[in-house]
This record gives C-alpha cells, structure tokens and sequence, in this order.
C-alpha cells in the first residue's frame, strides 16, 4: 500500500473509530483491567462491556471557593450524584461519639482532619457509589497525598479531577474571611493561622497534582463561569474527543508568551509531530556551512532568517511520512507578511491557529530573568532554577538582550494586526491570553482543540 491509500485508509478507519467511540470504551476497559487486575480478564470485559457506563469527577478548591455550591450545580446539571467530604464528616460530628470528638479538635482549631479519619468516612460513602455502578461528583475530596495515595490504592481513580485555582494572596484572604465565622471567630492570631492554613494547603495541592497529573486540569477560581461552559469542559474531560485525525497546527505569539511549552504539550499530549522552527535553524547552524553561518549571524541580532531558508527548511519537515500521517504542531511560523502568503506555497492549510498574547512590559519582565546555559543550551526562566554549579555560567542569549527583544515584539505587533485583517484564516483562529498561567492556557487550548472535534 502506497503512502496516499494508507493516509487514506487510515482517515477512513479514524473516522469510524471515532464516530462510535471505540477509542473511549478500549481506554475505559484497559483502565479497569489494570485497576481490578482480575483473575479472568476474559469474562471480566464481557461483564464490564454489560454494566452501565459510569463517571467520576473529583473536585478540589481554597476554603472560600464556593466550590460545595458549584459541586451541587454541576451534578445537578450532569445528572450525576454529588458527594461532600465536608457534609460527610458534619455527619460524623452529629455522632457524638469518641471519632466526631477528635474530629471537632481539629476543626476548633482550624487544622486538617487526620487523613485516617478523612480517608474511612471518603470510602465507606464512596463504595456504596462504587456498587451502585452510579456517576458522582466528590467534593473536596482528597486534600493531600495521603488521601489520594489511599484512593488509588482502593482502585478508585476519576475520570477527571477539577482544580479551582487561585492566587496565593486570594487564598489567604479566603482563610481569613473563614476565621471570620463560628467557631473559629474566638480564636487568635488569625492573620498567622491563615497564612499557615493557606501555605499548607499549597503544599497539598502541589502533591495532590503530582498524583493526578494525568487527571487534573485546572480552572481560575476567581472568574465566573457559565454552568454550560464548566459543563462542558467536564465532559471533554469524561470522554476521549482527542483529535487523532491529522492536524496541521500553527502556534505564534511574542518570545516568552510560552508559545513553546504550549506547542510541545499538544504534540505529548494528541501525538502530533513538534516541529521548531528554532530547531530547524539551530539543526543547520550546527552542519557549519555557509547557510548556517548566516542563519545563526541573522538569529543573534534579532533578525529573521531569510524566507527561502526558513520555507525550504518547513517544506522539507512538513513533507516527511510522520508529519502526513500524524499532523504536526508549527512552533513560531510564520513571522511576517511574506511568511504569512508563503503557507499557500507550502500548500499548509491550517486546521487550527492559535495566538498567544501577552503585554510588552509581561513579556519583556519575563525575558530579563530568563537565561541560558551555553553548554547544555538549556533555558532557565530565572537564574534561581539552575543548580549551583550551572549558575555561574549562565548567559542572556543575544536574541533576548532588551533592545533586541523591543525590536522581535515590534514584528509580533505587526503580524498579530494583519492576521486579525485576514479573513481567510478567522475560522480558524483560536486567541488565548499570555497573562494567564501556563497551565490555563494549555487547558483552554485543548478545550477549544476538542471541541472543534
């Protein structure tokens, strides 16, 4: 079979798998048969292929994120059932017994509940769920390592795991106005006992993430959101929409918007192929000819490599049998006017654009702090990242001097207004802000990425 019936016969098979959500039952079924481990693995996806299909979402937020109040609405919205580790462990308190007193200490004095008495009262609750075969939402549940560590070793896993995320200084705020009710109103040092309480929580939530890293994503707390919207981005979250049809993806923004980190996510993430433009530069500055000198000349002042170079590079990379048969994400390309007319030659039709932008001042803070390691050429985006011995030999790459970076953000000012001036590509567009963090942004753009699908 030729490379063009293969493409073809591939789309074709895509299109089905897709359509009837193949890839989402094998991902489900893989997922328990790891989980459960069962003796007859056989039987056990013919029973599993029977049973209602059921989800699970985790969701965890600062005190004070309204986060029981948005748990009751989505639930109520998905019809899924809502479960509240804090109306649980009320419950609890209501028992009078030798458990709800130890519970209470904890809370009188505005510090956790032991995570063995968290993590009994979570499964008993969640294990009649579990045998009822029921989709539910858990609310504020786990809180730290341990908990999560206890559910995954009960084989519970969500589908997805929602994280309200807020500033430092907004989570501390919170804790206060909570030190604020009964029956915490009587205690002292509140400014103190916030603060730690915020700290601790922090230091969870950055473990609990490395728990879930494959589950989680993460919302702005502090903005509102339409229930349809967060709705939605649960059940993309739910149900496997990855684009596995061939994408021809463009990421451009300024330097330092995180236009790269975005770029490389979506390649790890959907299996397209990354392809750099940078790289491609710095692939031929490193054969050491006469092109390549003058490449890596045009780069260290901030200039842009010329486009007969730079399109004979992409043309050649696009054109490989990987980029055709899995997509590729373009990284930094185009840049100008001419590169914008030139993806008509390069016969690139993009499926999705996005842009990433950010304020001059954000931008230019960022690339002041960042620097390089001339060895490794690894880029650190503050001298505090590098180990002690790299530190020393740590330089600001020429291209990222400032009036070399006022130069490169005159040129993205430019070719963000004629890209907002072409029609031709505004179905395409997707615009997402560099201000945010790297996390939100990433999340956004696979959002929109599947929802497209």
């Amino acid at each position: 079979m030729d490379q063009a019936n293969k493409l073809q016969y591939q789309q074709q098979v895509e299109k089905y798998l897709e359509g009837n959500k193949v890839y989402s039952i094998f991902e489900d079924l893989l997922k328990a048969l790891i989980i459960k481990k069962p003796d007859d693995p056989i039987q056990f996806l013919i029973n599993k292929l029977q049973e209602p299909e059921t989800k699970k979402i985790f969701i965890i937020g600062p005190p004070g994120s309204k986060l029981l109040e948005l748990s009751l609405t989505l639930a109520e919205y998905m019809n899924f059932h809502c479960v509240s580790i804090g109306d649980l462990i009320e419950k609890e308190l209501s028992k009078k017994s030798e458990l709800s007193q130890q519970i209470q200490d904890s809370i009188d004095k505005f510090q956790y509940v032991s995570d063995d008495i968290v993590i009994n009262i979570a499964l008993n609750q969640i294990q009649h769920l579990e045998n009822d075969k029921k989709s539910y939402i858990f609310e504020g549940f786990p809180k730290t390592r341990v908990q999560g560590l206890a559910f995954q070793k009960e084989g519970i896993i969500p589908d997805a795991f929602l994280i309200l995320e807020m500033s430092e200084e907004k989570i501390y705020q919170c804790c206060l106005k909570k030190l604020d009710t009964e029956p915490f109103s009587k205690l002292d040092k509140k400014e103190e006992l916030a603060r730690n309480h915020s700290l601790e929580y922090q230091l969870n939530l950055k473990q609990i993430k490395e728990i879930y890293k494959n589950q989680y994503f993460s919302v702005d707390g502090e903005k509102n959101y339409e229930l349809e919207d967060m709705a939605q981005r649960l059940k993309y979250k739910l149900y496997n929409n990855a684009p596995t049809r061939a994408g021809r993806i463009l990421v451009i923004g300024p330097p330092g918007s995180g236009r790269s980190t975005l770029a490389k996510h979506l390649c790890s993430r959907y299996g397209f192929v990354y392809i750099s433009t940078r790289e491609l530069i710095s692939n031929l500055v490193n054969k050491k000819g006469t092109t390549g000198k003058e490449a890596f000349e045009k780069v260290n002042k901030g200039d842009l490599v010329e486009d007969r170079i730079i399109n004979a590079l992409i043309k050649e990379r696009i054109n490989q049998t990987d980029c055709q048969l899995q997509g590729y994400v373009l990284d930094g390309y185009p840049k100008t006017e001419q590169q914008l007319e030139s993806l008509n030659e390069l016969n690139i039709q993009p499926t999705l654009i996005v842009i990433i932008d950010a304020a001059d001042d954000i931008i230019l803070k960022r690339l002041i702090q960042r620097r390089t390691d001339p060895i490794s050429g690894r880029i650190y985006n503050s001298i505090d990242e590098a180990d002690k011995e790299v530190k020393s030999r740590l330089i600001i790459a020429p291209n990222e001097k400032r009036d070399v970076v006022q130069l490169r953000l005159k040129r993205w000012e430019d070719l963000k207004q004629l890209i907002d001036g072409t029609p031709k590509y505004s179905s395409v567009i997707f615009k997402a802000s560099g201000d945010a963090s790297l996390n939100n942004i990433i999340e956004s753009v696979c959002y929109h990425l599947e929802k497209m699908n």
